[in-house]
């Protein structure tokens, strides 16, 4: 703490002698504050940096001037005023009001290993009778508790906390606000405060036509952004992704190549709250911004503290990604539970309306579905009300009784196949009783009235309700019990806004944002009876990851977006294999992903193409680089796949393989480590126990020829570099010897939509 006060004497001594109009010298100095971070406190600028980065900030209005990087030329963003704003009553407060900058301080915090730079802001000025006037007052400079030297009180405090660490390329951003009394009645009202929103305003690393955009995690078709797409084609796009970390991660990263500099940016929330990454251009440059959803109803004197924006600056994208993974392995750290089977499962989705005769039917195929290789039947709902739930507890008559499901399970277990049940927890229909008998497992607005889900009008649960957990857990046990199932999928797990119910004791976002704390519930409850449960989480995020066994990588409709964008030419094999290498790098390792190129949602979201040639290709990939996962089909929007007897059978021979190749169930993915000079190729390894597997796809329709070259250590006892390889085609069964050349690549000829894998 003495070098906290310390430093804030310095400053303010400084702050008092500008003031004065007569800054000696010595203010001009920069002063050390811990390690290489430092302090310079210019008449007319503020800044603060380290060996790595340097911020300079507007001294008088607190604007953000520049961020420089050691190395890279010129700024990394552009100078700019709205840098951090809140959202109160549906309004940006400082979109609105202005901001007027009151002072700033310093701390140094050695267990964190860092040092703050605070901005203090005074916004939503009050007006005689203590109500917030429409525009700034503009030009305060000093004040304290609210209070500017002029005399303005202000509603709101806002401040912005810029941290340093020592010799990192790393600045932390976050925001603090409270709520000043407004000298009206007694208690002022509670505002709602919905979040806060942090911007990176025109980032640019150099030359904008060097510069590539990322956006690591999974694609739909109004937000798609290939892996390094090129700056210049959004410089005139207004994109919203998906919010984060539990529909995708929240990253966003602009690079440079030529300069070996990748600067990303992200939100640290610990999986609490959701924020959501948003790209938008002006024509020229490109700003990068993230909304905070931390929703809190907001008394007078209230202050809450916003979530961590995490700047850094890197010398490419796989280096970003890491920071990512580290700090998930601090916040978010992969779950500990997960039992063997769940690594080599192979999964086929179900709907049991889909089949004559319903469960009695499915009972009578899952010899067939055992032959093929599936070894999970993931069951999709089969309460009464299915994806809008009216009793979880009653089987839909329409597809036979409870006896009837039990006897399919069962069967399934005797044939050594594991059985998932889908799980809705978004909500109820309307016309449930549960509603009218159970209220408090609810949501209600701050009306008192029931909240809907915003996406599918159910009548939304609360995640954070006590009671809502202990339904959950108890119809899990329930399930458990009468069918002895082997875990959950789950369903519209994905946040889902705030409640702002005054009558709740927690904060408002938690209605909406504790699906992972109910889950957590679930899992060790069903694991209390039977320790191999599981859960498999629908959505992409990296929070689920911490409480369920496994995630789905792709989502609903974009595995046939990505067919077409390649049919097209506009997206190729080595963009999804770039896709893929930046999620694994940016998850912690041992993450179990499920894939597939259809599921459920293919058509009833978007729409089927069949099971084409590519198709079954892109099938070979998830096969030998993840858990795999097959829909059973669709009748009313076909093909299925036992509409063509050469589907199934394809099935059979990725599932076969690996049993051949173990290592392509177990082992270590490596990607990056196989360079293939054929954008129309896939070309990646698999490693477990001393031994490697080549994998080598083509998603071209046409003969291909390729090289792949090997940037892989030599394992133990064994020559460096790869003479030949025997390649198996997976399809056809024949096998071939593939040799290098004298740059050591491995060189290939490929058949259309060839599938070749061969131990190394």
């Amino acid at each position: 703490m003495t070098a906290v006060v310390i430093a804030a004497g310095l400053l303010n001594h400084a702050a008092a002698q500008e003031r004065d109009k007569t800054p000696p010298s010595s203010q001009r100095q920069e002063i050390r504050l811990y390690e290489d971070i430092y302090l310079h406190p210019l008449p007319e600028q503020i800044v603060f940096g380290n060996s790595a980065l340097k911020l300079e900030v507007d001294r008088k209005s607190g604007r953000w001037v520049s961020l420089t990087a050691e190395g890279v030329p010129g700024s990394l963003i552009q100078p700019a005023s709205r840098v951090v704003d809140f959202r109160v009553d549906d309004a940006w407060m400082i979109e609105r009001h202005g901001a007027d900058f009151l002072r700033h301080e310093v701390s140094i915090d050695k267990s964190r290993n860092g040092v703050s730079l605070r901005l203090i802001f005074g916004v939503a000025p009050l007006g005689n009778d203590g109500g917030s006037r429409d525009q700034s007052s503009g030009g305060a400079t000093v004040a304290g508790n609210g209070v500017a030297a002029s005399g303005v009180a202000y509603e709101f405090e806002l401040t912005c906390s810029y941290t340093l660490f020592p010799r990192a390329g790393r600045l932390d951003r976050a925001a603090r606000l409270r709520r000043n009394s407004t000298g009206r009645a007694p208690g002022g009202g509670v505002r709602r405060l919905d979040g806060f929103l942090f911007q990176l305003p025109g980032v640019t690393i150099a030359e904008t036509s060097a510069c590539v955009v990322d956006v690591p995690g999974p694609f739909f078709p109004k937000t798609f952004v290939a892996p390094a797409t090129q700056y210049d084609a959004l410089k005139n796009s207004s994109i919203q992704f998906h919010s984060a970390p539990d529909a995708g991660f929240g990253i966003l990263a602009v690079s440079n190549r030529q300069r070996r500099a990748t600067l990303a940016s992200w939100m640290d929330t610990s999986g609490e709250v959701s924020y959501r990454p948003a790209i938008e251009g002006d024509g020229k440059l490109i700003t990068l911004s993230h909304t905070n959803h931390r929703a809190y109803r907001m008394p007078e004197g209230f202050a809450v503290d916003s979530d961590v924006q995490r700047i850094v600056v890197t010398k490419d994208l796989p280096d970003a990604l890491h920071e990512y993974r580290r700090m998930l392995a601090r916040t978010m750290p992969l779950a500990s539970n997960t039992p063997k089977w769940a690594r080599e499962m192979v999964i086929l989705e179900v709907f049991p309306e889909y089949f004559s005769d319903g469960f009695k039917g499915l009972t009578k195929k899952l010899p067939f579905y055992k032959g093929v290789g599936f070894n999970t039947v993931y069951l999709m709902p089969h309460w009464v009300g299915g994806y809008s739930p009216i009793d979880l507890y009653r089987v839909d008559s329409s597809l036979g009784t409870s006896d009837d499901l039990k006897e399919a399970v069962r069967a399934a277990h005797a044939l050594g196949m594991k059985v998932l049940f889908d799980m809705v927890i978004h909500g109820f229909n309307e016309k449930s009783p549960v509603v009218a008998q159970r209220p408090e497992l609810f949501v209600r607005d701050e009306n008192g009235k029931l909240a809907r889900h915003r996406t599918w009008k159910s009548v939304s649960t609360d995640w954070a309700s006590q009671a809502y957990q202990q339904y959950m857990v108890d119809l899990a046990l329930y399930d458990l019990k009468t069918y002895d199932i082997d875990g959950y999928r789950v369903d519209a797990a994905s946040y889902k806004g705030a409640g702002w119910d005054a009558h709740v004791s927690y904060p408002a976002y938690r209605s909406g944002s504790a699906a992972p704390e109910l889950m957590t519930r679930m899992l060790r409850a069903m694991q209390g009876k039977k320790a191999d449960t599981i859960l498999l989480n629908e959505v992409f995020g990296p929070v689920f990851y911490s409480v369920s066994n496994l995630s789905h990588d792709n989502q609903t409709e974009a595995p046939q977006l990505l067919l077409e964008k390649m049919e097209k030419g506009e997206y190729t094999a080595a963009h999804y294999k770039e896709h893929i290498a930046n999620v694994l790098d940016a998850l912690p390792e041992g993450s179990n992903r499920v894939f597939y190129t259809r599921n459920h949602d293919t058509s009833w979201f978007y729409h089927f193409n069949g099971y084409t040639p590519r198709f079954m290709a892109m099938e070979a990939i998830h096969a030998f680089f993840g858990i795999p996962e097959v829909f059973a089909g669709d009748p009313k929007h076909g093909p299925d796949p036992e509409d063509n007897p050469a589907v199934y059978d394809y099935y059979r021979k990725l599932f076969a393989a690996r049993k051949t190749f173990p290592e392509l169930v177990r082992g270590d993915v490596l990607l990056r480590e196989a360079e293939c000079d054929n954008p129309s190729v896939f070309a990646g390894v698999r490693q477990s126990n001393n031994r490697r597997v080549l994998v080598v796809v083509s998603l071209s329709e046409k003969d291909e020829n390729a090289g792949v070259t090997l940037r892989l250590p030599p394992l133990t006892n064994t020559a460096r570099g790869v003479k030949s390889v025997k390649l198996l085609d997976v399809i056809t069964g024949s096998s071939a010897q593939a040799g290098g050349d004298s740059s050591g690549a491995i060189k290939l000829k490929l058949k259309p939509f060839h599938v070749l894998v061969g131990r190394l």
